[in-house]
């Protein structure tokens, strides 16, 4: 370490309250290049609290060029990997100067103490909002006999840093000790009536939190990673960040299978692929079949931690992890900064045609249930960002055809018209079951929609909302869990029941939903929601199995309603819920204006 002058800083950011567990582990697990450019830069004491979604970060530098030290990190390959797997979690706090990604606070009072033993250095942090009267800087001899406070509180460092509206309390000390009492005193002499609340350390540069290191971790990842992306790599490398990496790919035959189509790739490929990363410690092709056809390889790897991507997540997965005792983590999709979020179903097709969701209604497009009694089928379309499985309700298989038709966008003109045309090509004379009207419409019709049917393919009308603030209330209110796409043995239309009186309850459920959506009530929403469901598998029991219904049983503490996505037998639960589902993901809504 350079014997240079001190210069001591605080700053603060703010962290997504979605990525706060993944920001703690990686800062746990926190990559040795990183760590090695700090102590290089002469940066000879860095920490880092967390409280209520906001960071603050204490550093000490002992060096003598600030400007060019700081320079060299921003410069480090390995530091500016690091920035681009944190950097997407935090949100940056105003005001701020224009240079700045996290925004310095200012150092009001500061006291340094002599160490009373060699033994460890403990760090502690508090925040209160600022007083009114708090002046720009402590006044002399502010706090009294200060030699006093360090002795009788064996404190090694005494630091207090003004924001724009909060005060940062840092304390450092040689014993484990409640300092509330010298918080009440600080508080007092601040003339605050606020109480200094204790924020959590999360990182220190000589403390990796009493966590195992990375290398005595084993992690277990599965999937397909055919035509491998800059998606793909991203998650592979945030998931090593937990241990050494071992992944497991999806045969030919099962993939197939599963998804109705081979991998552009072979498994060979794919293997070979996978093994050539340098964060991948070894690469296996799943022997099993199905959609847990990873179980034989995930018994014989024993690993201590499984991670999947949010739209990878299946309850029969962290079910199997918690039967087995693994630490299950459900990471979020993170882009390398600077480039798109990539999923191999857009590098297939490289196209931005949606896919549809029915919120409620469904099967009423079909005249076979409409004739009963008329009705509306709700429908939202939905940008592409996330690798929806095929076959599971989401209108995949329209949405080929779609590619087939226009390959990479919905052309321009009239939605109604282009609808009948991807109907009438999906449905060519002859058609022995003709998909509902609901699901080109649902693809081509922007925002949300409802379609009115009584008895013919084509709704009599069509009703569209595309007030971005109701669509954003709807965005915020829905999140999909995944099942897994449908098998291929799979028929919806045996075993039905259909007739008026469960025709009438699915058509006054979508009323219902369409009311409540309107008036934003989430309740009344997530009541219709659940009751247009009820209404479905009443006529059509073949959508929900024992299994699929106990899965949802466990989320029905968590949301207003649930649904199957499409006809079911498999695909996604879809729940409304105001606050946040774990290991849930959320969709984006098509506007108008991306036509």
């Amino acid at each position: 370490m350079s014997n240079g002058h001190q210069l001591v800083s605080g700053s603060i950011i703010r962290l997504k309250p979605e990525f706060e567990d993944q920001y703690i582990t990686l800062h746990k697990h926190t990559f040795p290049g990183v760590l090695k450019c700090i102590q290089k830069s002469n940066i000879s004491d860095y920490s880092i609290f967390l409280l209520n979604g906001i960071l603050f970060s204490h550093m000490v530098y002992t060096g003598h060029d600030f400007v060019a030290d700081m320079k060299a990190i921003g410069e480090d390959s390995t530091t500016r990997d690091w920035w681009k797997l944190t950097d997407p979690m935090q949100q940056p706090i105003e005001p701020r100067k224009d240079n700045e990604w996290w925004a310095d606070l200012k150092l009001w009072f500061q006291a340094d103490f002599p160490a009373t033993t060699a033994g460890k250095t403990l760090r502690y942090a508090y925040s209160f909002p600022a007083p009114a009267e708090m002046t720009d800087a402590a006044p002399d001899q502010f706090f009294g006999d200060i030699d006093f406070w360090g002795t009788t509180y064996d404190l090694e460092a005494f630091r207090i840093f003004k924001g724009h509206g909060n005060v940062y309390v840092y304390l450092e000390t040689s014993e484990a000790s409640d300092h509330m009492f010298l918080l009440e005193i600080i508080a007092r002499v601040l003339k605050t009536d606020s109480s200094p609340a204790a924020m959590t350390e999360v990182f220190h540069t000589g403390n990796k939190i009493s966590a195992p290191s990375s290398s005595e971790k084993k992690v277990f990842v599965t999937g397909c990673f055919d035509l491998l992306h800059s998606g793909h790599i991203a998650f592979l490398q945030e998931a090593a960040v937990y241990g050494e990496l071992y992944v497991s790919i999806g045969a030919d035959e099962n993939v197939h299978h599963l998804k109705g189509r081979y991998p552009v790739n072979t498994q060979s490929e794919r293997k070979y692929m996978i093994d050539a990363l340098a964060c991948v410690k070894k690469c296996v092709v799943n022997s099993g079949w199905g959609y847990i056809d990873f179980e034989k390889e995930l018994r014989e790897v024993m690993p201590d931690v499984f991670v999947v991507n949010e739209d990878g997540h299946t309850p029969s997965k962290q079910a199997l992890c918690n039967e087995m005792g693994i630490e299950y983590h459900i990471l979020k999709r993170i882009p390398h900064a600077g480039l798109p979020v990539r999923s191999t179903t857009t590098l297939r097709t490289e196209c931005t045609i949606p896919f549809r969701i029915d919120l409620a209604g469904g099967w009423l497009d079909q005249p076979f249930v409409s004739k009963h009694y008329p009705g509306s089928v709700l429908t939202i379309s939905i940008e592409p960002t996330i690798e929806f499985n095929d076959r599971s309700g989401m209108s995949s298989s329209t949405r080929r055809k779609a590619i087939e038709l226009w390959r990479n966008e919905i052309p321009h003109g009239d939605a109604e018209h282009l609808a009948k045309m991807l109907f009438s090509f999906e449905n060519p004379p002859g058609t022995a079951e003709v998909s509902g009207s609901q699901d080109s419409l649902g693809i081509v019709l922007p925002g949300l929609n409802k379609l009115d049917y009584n008895g013919n393919y084509w709704p009599g009308k069509i009703t569209s909302i595309a007030d971005d603030e109701l669509l954003n209330w709807i965005e915020r209110n829905l999140y999909l869990v995944t099942l897994g796409p449908r098998v291929n043995s799979y028929s919806p239309l045996s075993n039905t029941h259909i007739h008026p009186k469960g025709a009438q309850a699915l058509a006054d459920a979508a009323d219902d939903c369409w009311n409540a959506i309107i008036n934003k009530d989430i309740q009344k929403f997530g009541d219709a929601f659940r009751r247009s469901f009820e209404a479905q598998i009443a006529m059509f029991p073949n959508m929900a199995d024992d299994d699929i219904l106990r899965t949802i049983a466990k989320y029905k503490d968590k949301a207003w309603g649930w649904k199957l996505s499409g006809a079911g037998g498999g695909g996604y639960i879809i729940l409304v819920s105001d606050t946040p589902v774990e290991g849930a993901m959320q969709i984006k809504i098509r506007r108008k204006n991306n036509l």
